[in-house]
């Protein structure tokens, strides 16, 4: 993921791309997960966290996440 980017940004932008759609054709991320909590696992502020590693599925996607990347895996 980029250093900027929060995980909640990087999951839609991600699943867009694979997609060919717009972010905003996308459903809401928030009928899936909590999107506050969910970018505060991935927070750089967090002490003590390492390895990190979240998985859910999203637009026929099995999405997850690490503190490095996303990987999208079609169901």
């Amino acid at each position: 993921m980029e250093d900027e980017t929060s995980a909640t940004v990087a999951v839609v932008r991600a699943v867009a791309e694979a997609e060919d759609a717009s972010p905003g054709d996308l459903p809401l991320l928030s009928d899936v997960i909590d999107p506050e909590a969910f970018d505060a696992i991935f927070d750089d502020d967090r002490a003590g966290r390492s390895g990190v590693c979240f998985s859910f599925d999203y637009c026929g996607y099995v999405v997850t996440v690490t503190d490095d990347a996303v990987t999208l895996d079609v169901r």
